[in-house]
């Protein structure tokens, strides 16, 4: 395990994605219009990305109250509004694989765990606000171990 802190919330490793994603430099390569936390229930122009929260599980690693921390943190990519089908997953799929990319480059996530890993990138389409978009579910499985606190008895 790498030196330093790692952390045991959901909160902070889905906090640090978004804003790795949200930064400027990585907008622009990336050509995304929008980075937002939380799903929307608009999108007003794509290519837009929502980062969520997912599944948190812990788990005991031998005495001394050690736990095994794994956090499932959402990347939704809205593409654009179907125009063209075969285009529009073509773009959906280089988008959502740059985004892999970009994630995997920080595998530590700034130290908060010792490992981060997308684990599913399901391309598809998608009705938002009754228009059918084109776009891609990333899940990125991210762990890390931290000790509970001090025990009273």
């Amino acid at each position: 395990m790498p030196p330093g802190p790692n952390t045991d919330s959901n909160e902070v490793v889905a906090n640090y994605i978004y804003q790795k994603l949200l930064n400027p430099t990585n907008m622009t390569a990336l050509g995304v219009n929008s980075v937002w936390y939380g799903d929307q229930e608009l999108i007003p122009n794509t290519p837009a990305l929502c980062i969520a929260p997912g599944n948190k599980k812990r788990e005991f690693q031998g005495a001394t109250f050690r736990t095994l921390n794994t956090f499932e943190t959402y990347v939704l990519v809205y593409y654009s509004k179907i125009q063209d089908v075969q285009q529009n997953l073509h773009g959906a799929t280089t988008l959502a694989d740059a985004i892999e990319t970009l994630v995997h480059s920080d595998l530590l996530l700034g130290g908060n765990v010792f490992s981060v890993l997308c684990t599913q990138n399901e391309p598809g389409m998608i009705t938002k606000s009754g228009s059918l978009m084109m776009g891609a579910r990333l899940t990125f499985e991210s762990q890390s171990k931290t000790t509970l606190p001090q025990q009273v008895v």
